[in-house]
C-alpha cells in the first residue's frame, strides 16, 4: 500500500530529484542501516553456549570482514561492485523467498530471483544510475556503453523473472509447503515490478530496501527473538538496533567526510553505497543464520 501510494504521489505531484534522495537518505538512516544493527545480538542468542571470548572474536572478526571488503573496493572496485552485486542478489532473494530453503537448489532459485530484481530495477532505471557506476567503478565505460549494456539486460531480467515463475509452478511441490505460498509469491513479485515500472530509481529503491526488505528482516529477527508482533514488541526491537544503529551511522559519516573532494550529491551517493556495501558483507554472514520454524 505505501509502495502505491508513493506512485500515485509521484504520479500527480511529481518529486524532484532532490525530494527523492531526501527520502532515500530518510528510509536508510531510519530502517534500511539500522535493520543491519541487531548482528550482535542475533549472534549471541545463535551461540548462546559459547564462551565469555565468543563475543570479542565476533566483533574482531566482524571488523576484519568490513576491513577487508574496504580494501577490495579501494584497489579492485569493479570487483567490490561484482560480489556487493552477487551478496544483494542472495540477500534479498532469501528475504523475499516464501517457499523453501532447504536445499541447495533452492537458494540458488531464490538468489536468481534476487539477481533477477536487482538487474531490472537498475536496468530499467539506467540514465539515474549512470553517474553512480561510474564513479564506484572508477571506471572507463563510458555512459552510453552503460546504456547500451542496459538495454540488453532489461529484457532479459524481466524474462527472468516470469521465466522463473512458470518453474516454480510446475515444480511448486519441490519449492513451495502449499500453493498459497505460490500464489503470495507472484502476487509479490507482480506487485515490486508495477512499482519498478511506476516510480523513479531513487523512490522505488527508498521504498524497496529502506522499507520492504528492512521491515521484512526486521519482522524475521523479531521472531527470532520472540518477541511479540505487537507495537510494545516492535519498539523493544527497535530500541535494540539503536545503539549499534548509531556506531553503523557514525562509521559511514565519517567514512563519507573524509573520502569527499567536494560537498555534492554526486559525490556523496557513491560513497554512501559503499558505506553500505561494506556493512553488507559481515550483515549476510550473521543473517543467513537464522532459520525460522517453517511455521513462521
Amino acid at each position: 500500500m505505501i509502495g502505491f501510494c508513493m506512485a500515485f504521489l509521484h504520479a500527480y505531484f511529481p518529486i524532484s530529484t532532490n525530494q527523492q534522495l531526501v527520502v532515500l537518505f530518510v528510509t536508510l538512516f531510519t530502517l534500511g542501516i539500522p535493520h543491519g544493527a541487531l548482528d550482535f545480538y542475533i549472534d549471541q542468542k545463535l551461540n548462546a553456549g559459547a564462551g565469555k571470548n565468543h563475543k570479542y572474536l565476533f566483533l574482531a572478526k566482524y571488523l576484519m570482514n568490513m576491513l577487508a571488503y574496504g580494501l577490495v573496493w579501494y584497489f579492485l572496485p569493479t570487483i567490490a561492485i561484482l560480489i556487493f552485486i552477487g551478496l544483494t542478489a542472495f540477500h534479498f532473494g532469501e528475504i523475499d523467498w516464501l517457499g523453501k530453503s532447504y536445499t541447495g537448489i533452492h537458494k540458488l532459485v531464490y538468489s536468481i530471483l534476487g539477481l533477477s530484481w536487482i538487474l531490472f530495477l537498475l536496468s530499467k532505471n539506467i540514465h539515474t544510475a549512470i553517474d553512480v557506476f561510474v564513479l564506484l567503478g572508477q571506471s572507463k565505460m563510458q555512459a552510453d556503453e552503460y546504456i547500451h549494456f542496459a538495454k540488453i539486460i532489461l529484457p532479459i531480467s524481466q524474462a527472468a523473472l516470469v521465466g522463473i515463475h512458470i518453474i516454480l509452478f510446475f515444480s511448486s511441490k519441490y519449492f513451495f509447503s502449499d500453493n498459497k505460498q505460490f500464489f503470495f509469491a507472484v502476487m509479490q513479485i507482480g506487485c515490486l515490478t508495477i512499482l519498478n515500472m511506476l516510480l523513479p530509481l531513487w523512490l522505488c529503491f527508498s521504498f524497496y530496501f529502506g522499507l520492504w526488505h528492512s521491515i521484512l528482516s526486521f519482522d524475521k529477527i523479531r521472531q527470532e527473538f520472540e518477541m511479540q508482533n505487537s507495537l510494545l514488541g516492535w519498539k523493544k526491537l527497535l530500541t535494540k538496533a539503536i545503539p549499534y544503529a548509531v556506531v553503523a551511522w557514525s562509521g559511514i559519516i565519517v567514512f563519507i567526510y573524509f573520502s569527499l573532494e567536494a560537498w555534492t550529491i554526486k559525490e556523496v551517493l557513491p560513497l554512501l553505497f559503499i558505506g553500505i556495501a561494506v556493512l553488507a558483507l559481515p550483515h549476510l554472514q550473521v543473517f543467513t543464520k537464522i532459520k525460522l520454524d517453517p511455521s513462521k
